[in-house]
């Protein structure tokens, strides 16, 4: 979401907000927060979908089709804020963070603010930072033409911003700059561009676009046409959501293809230098440490060809002609590649899908170890299912053990490691921070450690834990060793060497 606009959204929602209640939290796609608030007339729901540039924040009357169980991080926040009213708003907007003062609440305990970040997502905290609502510093307009990377120092200075500015006159460019600086933009505008609707922004882009009287108005534009539809996403079934990945892949791979094609024609195109060349060789042929040379191509006229002075003239000659015959031999591939891409697009338009795609449920099986996930490809671990739901993950080998703190793990999971030697090491999988794991499946997970270690055979075993974020991998040890900043305790456990088959 563009800075300055949600300069003017936050401060319009904010306004909107205060007085009201928060009512029910709910996840109902991964990333996505729906807010209900009390009201008297139709139902209304704050809509959050968090994104670097084309985020969600609007209100709506309808309520996203929510899955058949909260999830564990919608249940947290629904614990936090239910019932909790709205008593006054601040804005970072440069930072595009919305903060929610709300009535105090000690049970759970919890922060007197929630922070809604357009970037990175929801937040309860205690207190705001003294600079929260701090008002930034606009540097000229000179500095902001010419700078195309003052976004880093200013971010409010928006590059969507900036490339507008560069394409107006420069009076045109000072009257929107001072609107915008000035906060007194008064008109907000929705923009489609090769059938997708833009992130809305408080000036005109392009020569098409919706114009709103308020920034809520036109986020919730936005958000209606754009965020639902990828809500519907989420519940197509298998084969549509298969036939859209594999019309995507198809369209990827046929742009690839006009790539190659274009690096062969610039090949092809050397055949010309190399038909001058040849015409006029004898004046040449026999002069050495040439760099350049000037010749007449008889359709084509006088050209300066360039020569690898280390090769004779006839030796670039043929270099020329050699990457020409490549080429050559290249553009029939291209063609049979890509009437084999587009006869496979025609089909999936029609809805067919290729024979060698299967579609398969997309639903998680209750039983069972958990389907070893895209980012732990190539990673030699072994997933279990807790006896509560939680996903572990134990390392096989010493390099696995090193990897998987940073590719199988979050800051806030727990990992696991027999107290007095060596073993493998253990994450256990939280879905937040504050995510309760039970006692039963950390048990479990040090049982689990335990029988990976020399310990396997003794009956008992001393094993401890600690937040994967206090866990550090040192430059210089060896892999599968690491240093503990600070440990959250010991678990003595009796090894219980059915529990593997148990829990896979």
């Amino acid at each position: 979401m563009e800075a300055n606009f949600f300069r003017f959204l936050a401060a319009e929602l904010g306004s909107f907000l205060v007085g009201r209640r928060i009512d029910k939290v709910f996840g109902p796609a991964p990333g996505v927060w729906t807010l209900k608030i009390q009201n008297t007339g139709e139902p209304l729901h704050v809509l959050f979908r968090p994104a670097k540039s084309a985020g969600h924040l609007f209100l709506s009357p309808v309520k996203p089709v929510n899955p058949p169980n909260a999830t564990a991080m919608a249940m947290w926040f629904r614990k936090r804020l239910r019932n909790r009213k709205i008593l006054n708003w601040y804005m970072d907007w440069p930072n595009l963070r919305l903060a929610l003062e709300l009535t105090p609440r000690s049970e759970p305990a919890c922060g007197n603010f929630l922070v809604i970040n357009a970037r990175t997502g929801m937040e309860i905290i205690d207190e705001l930072p003294p600079e929260f609502s701090s008002q930034p510093e606009w540097p000229a307009i000179e500095d902001v033409l010419d700078e195309p990377e003052i976004w880093r120092s200013y971010p409010h200075i928006s590059p969507p911003l900036r490339r507008q500015l560069t394409l107006l006159p420069a009076e045109d460019a000072h009257q929107l700059y001072f609107k915008v600086a000035s906060g007194t933009a008064e008109t907000f505008y929705l923009a489609k561009r090769n059938d997708n609707w833009q992130p809305p922004l408080a000036w005109q882009s392009g020569k098409e676009a919706e114009c709103f009287d308020s920034a809520l108005d036109a986020a919730n534009a936005y958000g209606q046409r754009t965020l639902f539809p990828l809500l519907e996403m989420e519940e197509e079934k298998p084969a549509q959501t298969l036939l859209k990945r594999e019309r995507k892949k198809i369209r990827r791979n046929l742009n690839r293809l006009n790539e190659e094609e274009a690096r062969l024609q610039l090949l092809a195109d050397e055949k010309i230098k190399a038909e001058a060349m040849q015409a006029e060789l004898y004046r040449f042929k026999d002069q050495e440490g040439l760099e350049e040379v000037t010749v007449n191509h008889p359709a084509h006229g006088e050209m300066l060809i360039a020569l690898n002075p280390h090769l004779t003239p006839t030796e670039n000659m043929e270099k020329y002609f050699k990457l020409a015959a490549k080429a050559d031999r290249g553009f029939p591939h291209i063609r049979r590649r890509r009437n084999e891409l587009e006869d496979q697009l025609a089909r999936l338009e029609q809805g067919t899908l290729p024979e060698t795609v299967q579609i398969t449920d997309s639903k998680p099986r209750p039983d069972g170890p958990p389907p070893l996930p895209k980012r732990y490809k190539g990673l030699a671990v072994t997933l279990f299912r807790s006896t509560d739901g939680f996903t572990i993950i134990r390392g096989k080998n010493k390099k696995a053990n090193h990897d998987m703190l940073s590719r199988a793990a979050s800051p806030f999971d727990y990992w696991f490691h027999l107290a007095d030697g060596p073993s493998s090491h253990i994450i256990l999988k939280r879905d937040h921070p504050e995510h309760d794991v039970p006692e039963a499946t950390m048990v479990e997970a040090a049982i689990l450690c335990g029988l990976k270690s020399f310990r396997k055979d003794d009956g008992k075993a001393d094993i401890m834990y600690a937040l994967v974020k206090d866990v550090r991998k040192v430059k210089g040890f060896a892999h599968g060793q690491v240093a503990v900043d600070k440990k959250l305790g010991t678990l003595r456990v009796d090894l219980d060497p059915d529990l593997e088959k148990k829990l896979t």
